[in-house]
């Protein structure tokens, strides 16, 4: 997977009073924490998560380094305070004022510029929507470039995939009530203009959601299909789930987004299906998915060797926590904010 320089996600155990969560993610390089003071008024906060969610595409270290040492500015000479960067694209995007961390989740060809959406986030994990004179933008050659921004904007052209795999082998037994509802939960608080693939995995992995239903219609549209009752019962064919997960977004119109997979879990694999995490990670590159797993149970550190974005462990309320969990992303994925960014 793609190691991210600028990935600084709350790390470590949150205490008991806050939320039971361990939050796991693959060793890298760590930003400065900043410190900034009383958020300006005209910052929209769109709401705040237990956690940040990097959703940065086509990262690069070496890139970043480049940037971190550099003497850009936003435009009114001030300096930044985060910046995220898009390889493929050549794009930097800068941040000043309240920003504190950014991801570039996908550039696209729109039109005769460049649809770019960016993920902002400010102080205590707000997921923000800042100010224009907040933002500038550069090409990797320190060429500033301009761009258009109207804040809350709704993303014009493109969808994004959400593969959810819930976990119903035996050991789920007494959850499943729990699982389904903080599913539906989630899928309803969505945007419209994402697509969601549900299914569960025990002895194989079974499509909730029909195909063509999952290509055409929301995911608050099909949130239906969880108030169907959920059984748990038999093994845990985990790898197959996680590929299933990295496949479910090929059908996507806008390719340059990444496919987020989600699995919800309480156990290793154990169903023989061909996979390894060699493959699974061949699979994620190719499927350009970004993984994130929430363990209800059972965890064994360094189980999936860091094919995994993030790793979420929930050591006490299964349905708190996992409402947490879904809420973190919901807002994440929401708050998505569009650049159109010349050529």
């Amino acid at each position: 997977m793609n190691i991210q320089l600028n990935a600084f996600l709350c790390l470590g155990l949150l205490t008991a009073n806050a939320m039971a969560i361990e939050v796991i993610a693959p060793q890298e390089l760590q930003t400065t924490s900043i410190h900034i003071g009383d958020p300006d008024r005209h910052i929209r906060t769109l709401g705040k998560v237990a956690f940040q969610i990097d959703l940065s595409a086509a990262h690069d270290d070496l890139l970043a380094l480049k940037v971190r040492r550099s003497s850009l500015m936003l435009k009114d000479g001030r300096k930044f305070t985060a910046f995220g960067v898009h390889k493929s694209a050549r794009l930097i995007v800068l941040g000043g004022g309240e920003i504190n961390h950014i991801s570039i989740a996908s550039v696209d060809d729109v039109q005769g510029s460049r649809e770019t959406s960016v993920l902002f986030y400010g102080k205590d994990n707000a997921v923000i929507s800042p100010r224009p004179k907040d933002i500038a933008v550069f090409d990797t050659d320190f060429n500033p470039l301009n761009f258009t921004y109207t804040p809350l904007q709704a993303p014009g052209s493109f969808d994004i995939s959400v593969s959810i795999a819930l976990d119903l082998s035996g050991s789920m037994a007494g959850h499943e009530r729990a699982l389904a509802r903080a599913t539906k939960s989630f899928m309803l608080g969505l945007p419209e203009f994402t697509k969601c693939s549900v299914f569960s995995f025990s002895n194989d992995v079974y499509q909730l959601i029909p195909r063509k239903i999952n290509e055409f219609t929301s995911c608050p549209s099909s949130a239906y299909i969880l108030d169907s009752p959920l059984k748990a019962n038999g093994a845990t064919a985990l790898y197959k789930a996680i590929r299933t997960a990295f496949r479910s977004g090929s059908h996507r119109l806008d390719r340059s987004f990444p496919n987020i997979a989600l699995v919800i879990t309480d156990g290793v694999n154990t169903v023989e299906s061909g996979e390894t995490i060699k493959s699974l990670k061949l699979s994620k590159a190719l499927n350009n998915s970004k993984l994130f797993v929430f363990w209800a149970g059972n965890y064994q550190k360094g189980y999936l060797d860091d094919l995994a974005d993030l790793e979420f462990v929930s050591t006490q309320n299964l349905d708190h926590e996992l409402n947490k969990f879904f809420t973190s992303l919901g807002v994440s994925l929401s708050g998505l904010q569009v650049l159109y960014i010349g050529k």
